[in-house]
């Protein structure tokens, strides 16, 4: 009882970072006689370039390491029914919205055995619909109204990490074991995104009590979305864990080499500190590990998290 189809186009300009995609989507249903159409949704996305790199493209400082990509996405989307089905009701509720990313980063070597690595992104949507809700006293409801015209929203993050890598050797000098090497890779990141809802914020009343408020954006119900709520600030931790084995070959006189086995392909913890929270700062610190066995042809994996706060009663 459902019915779709779509189309689709894309195109890679040689010689340059662009490519771009266009589709269109159709689902009808029989049953219920809603349909969706996306008329046309359309993506155009830059790679990354480093516009300040040396000659012949070589990377060498912080600045000739700065690279930023470019993605945008845009949406024509329609919900309408069997009855207004290419009627001036269907375009009325049509929704529209342009969404632009961009981010850049670069990384850099400090205390000659650390990396750190700042990046930033930044964010635009611009909605060709917008939603207003007021009060209607008569049947004690809030209404809300979708109205045309152009609105746009901005906003950014910038964070950073450093991380290193710590090499130890465990050697054997009996049995077939020849050594043992763990591979750890910390690391510590940070990362700000400041609060953009509150300055879209509006009130509207509620109910018959005039102090009754409830809050929103006009952003509310767009395509992409509202901007984001609560400020971030937060410190996060990596730890990266490899194990790796040498084993002598069975026959010592023989001129085999030795044979690496992988014991460990990761074991990796991860948690995070919110700076911006009242309480409960710490998230739960999560962990996973995983390896391979008989040659490859066995693959193990085990995943959790452990919650740092107890309930207690």
């Amino acid at each position: 009882n459902t019915f779709n189809s779509s189309i689709n186009y894309s195109k890679t300009f040689v010689g340059t970072p662009f490519n771009m995609s266009i589709n269109a989507n159709h689902q009808q249903n029989t049953n219920t006689e809603t349909i969706t159409m996306t008329l046309p949704s359309l993506n155009i996305n830059m790679n990354r370039v480093y516009p300040f790199a040396g000659k012949g493209g070589i990377k060498k400082n912080p600045i000739q390491k700065l690279g930023f990509n470019y993605t945008m996405q845009g949406q024509y989307l329609i919900n309408t029914t069997d009855d207004e089905f290419f009627t001036e009701k269907m375009f009325q509720t049509a929704r529209a919205g342009v969404q632009h990313r961009t981010s850049t980063n670069t990384n850099m070597k400090v205390f000659r055995h650390f990396t750190l690595s700042p990046s930033a992104n930044y964010e635009e949507v611009w909605s060709f619909d917008y939603i207003q809700k007021d009060y209607d006293p008569n049947t004690n409801v809030v209404v809300t109204d979708t109205l045309r015209g152009f609105k746009s929203f901005r906003e950014y993050n910038f964070g950073m990490s450093l991380s290193t890598n710590i090499y130890g050797t465990f050697n054997f000098k009996k049995g077939r074991l020849k050594a043992i090497r763990h591979t750890f890779r910390p690391s510590i990141s940070y990362s700000y995104r400041p609060d953009f809802r509150d300055k879209y914020l509006r009130q509207v009343q509620n109910n018959n009590n005039p102090l009754g408020f409830e809050e929103y954006t006009i952003f509310d119900q767009s395509i992409y979305g509202a901007p984001s709520s609560g400020i971030s600030n937060s410190i996060g931790i990596t730890l990266n864990n490899v194990l790796e084995a040498k084993l002598r070959p069975k026959d010592p006189d023989s001129d085999e080499e030795d044979e690496k086995i992988m014991l460990l392909n990761n074991l990796n913890f991860s948690t995070s500190y919110n700076i911006a929270a009242d309480s409960l700062r710490w998230s739960p610190v999560s962990f996973s590990a995983g390896t391979r066995l008989f040659k490859d042809k066995l693959a193990i994996n085990f995943n959790g998290s452990l919650d740092p706060y107890q309930v207690n009663s």
